[in-house]
């Protein structure tokens, strides 16, 4: 470990591409959430000045996860994992919004946001199966850890996020050297103990309706999705007074954004954006074969695995290739806790460059 001074903006050693790359994702996101509104007015009710709030605050964030050791926060791992059970057993208890439980509403205290605590718990989840698979000792009561933290997701219920956890999981144990008939037997368990759940009524009747619609080719929104993104054309229609391209996407500033983004940027849009998230994971995995500390490699190929699946889910759901799992787009979908998550992510990633010793 490196121990760093810190500066204004950070520890000294601040990898900027990490940072810029950031700030450039969360500008992309204002451009395309500015086409969805019809002026622009600083206040609670208005999405892009949202976005453009949780973006700022995001690079805070980003800059005090930094400004923690990697060895201060292999210590904290632990009590993190029982605050994050703990939190997710006190939703619970929680007026039910929109028929699901995944939301506290910190209107009460005067914040007029809801924060959704499924999407830290992703990362301490990728910090406790990277502390777990680097110690070499599969202990049972972290196995059990493991599968709670997933239950009370999938009880609120959020089928999407602990579907996206079960594959995140899945490849972080096949990484390791943990045996492979342990690891089948208990992906075997998983899909077993999903199928008893299922059978038990804990999947809402919309989820439900997702996937049957989804099979049938009637859902409406995926419909619309590629019928958006189809206008876009090659270079888009951004720049253009059109509106004869306008199509109608429920929720297309959240889980459909990307088809909105589409249609404003055309295919060319959708080739740079997705190209720069290629070349950001391909930068991360220059870390990962560069340090020697087992922690550190599992941290960051859980990482870069999680955002990985995170985008292609999502691409898949609005090309209408899977049913609809609500998986948002990282940096671009908008949303505070998906926001405050990814500056997590991209701050840890930051420190592990850091006490490397990689910078720009």
């Amino acid at each position: 470990m490196i121990n760093r001074k810190i500066t204004i903006l950070g520890p000294e050693g601040t990898n900027l591409y990490i940072l810029l790359q950031f700030m450039l994702f969360s500008v992309i996101s204002w451009f395309t959430l500015f086409s969805s509104i019809e002026s622009i007015e600083f206040e609670t009710t208005n999405i892009l000045s949202r976005q453009i709030v949780f973006s700022l605050i995001g690079i805070i964030v980003f800059f005090l996860t930094t400004y923690l050791s990697i060895e201060n926060l292999y210590n904290l791992i632990n009590s993190l994992f029982i605050l994050s059970i703990s939190v997710l057993i006190g939703l619970l208890f929680t007026t039910p919004i929109l028929g699901v439980r995944r939301w506290y509403d910190l209107e009460p205290i005067g914040l007029p946001i809801f924060i959704q605590p499924s999407e830290f718990s992703k990362i301490i989840l990728v910090l406790f199966l990277a502390k777990i698979l680097s110690q070499k000792s599969y202990k049972l009561i972290a196995i059990i850890g493991v599968l709670i933290n997933l239950l009370l997701i999938f009880i609120q219920p959020d089928l999407g996020t602990t579907m996206l956890l079960l594959i995140v999981t899945s490849f972080m144990f096949f990484m390791s050297d943990i045996k492979l008939r342990s690891a089948v037997l208990g992906l075997l368990t998983l899909f077993l103990l999903f199928f008893i759940l299922l059978e038990m009524n804990f999947i809402g009747d919309y989820q439900v309706s997702r996937i049957t619609d989804f099979f049938s080719g009637d859902d409406f929104s995926q419909k619309q999705s590629r019928l958006s993104i189809s206008s876009g054309g090659l270079f888009g229609t951004y720049f253009t007074n059109s509106q004869i391209t306008n199509v109608f996407v429920p929720v297309q500033t959240t889980d459909f954004i990307f088809s909105l983004y589409s249609r404003n940027f055309g295919f060319l849009g959708d080739l740079l954006l997705l190209s720069l998230w290629i070349l950001f994971f391909f930068r991360v995995n220059r870390i990962i074969k560069i340090t020697q500390i087992e922690f550190e490699k599992y941290l960051l190929s859980g990482l870069l695995i999680l955002l990985g699946v995170q985008i292609f889910i999502n691409l898949l759901t609005i090309l209408g290739f899977i049913p609809l799992t609500g998986i948002p787009f990282p940096l671009l979908s908008l949303g505070g806790s998906s926001i405050f998550s990814t500056a997590i992510i991209f701050g840890l990633i930051n420190r592990v460059f850091i006490e490397n010793n990689i910078v720009v």
